[in-house]
């Protein structure tokens, strides 16, 4: 069963969305422009902070630096670390924290659905960006810590 936002996240829309001001969103990508646009969307229309990394290495510079995240937010395909292998990073230091990939390769999902994230198909729109935050933001309504 695949559990993908296209389509999936339209057909659950919550009533009252959660308010995703409060949240940091630490978005990964490593085409500039894309990483550029995601944060923008992410910071102007939903009101996040947004910390930006390039890389799943420079995401880990992140996490490991302290940084309030809430969200994790990663392309599926980059190159050196792919987002498969970030989470699996990630996940080792922050079991609980909540991680959205996205991807434009419909041949990805079943590795993605594998490790327990729900994919955001590319291209996508702004209210299946935000059923998908406000879907995984309420599942984790504490942030993990490290400590």
């Amino acid at each position: 069963q695949c559990r993908c936002s296209m389509g999936w996240a339209g057909k659950n829309r919550m009533t009252s969305p959660l308010p995703l001001r409060r949240f940091t969103v630490l978005v990964v990508e490593d085409d500039h422009t894309t990483l550029k646009a995601f944060s923008q969307v992410i910071a102007q229309v939903f009101g996040c902070t947004v910390v930006s990394a390039s890389s799943g290495e420079a995401a880990l510079r992140v996490i490991a630096s302290g940084e309030k995240i809430d969200p994790l937010f990663a392309d599926v395909v980059m190159p050196e670390m792919d987002g498969l292998t970030l989470v699996r990073l990630v996940r080792a230091q922050l079991p609980g924290l909540p991680i959205i990939l996205t991807t434009g390769f419909y041949d990805q999902i079943e590795s993605v659905t594998s490790i327990g994230v729900i994919p955001l198909l590319k291209p996508f729109t702004r209210e299946q960006l935000e059923a998908v935050f406000a879907e995984q933001l309420s599942l984790f309504p504490v942030r993990p810590s490290l400590d």
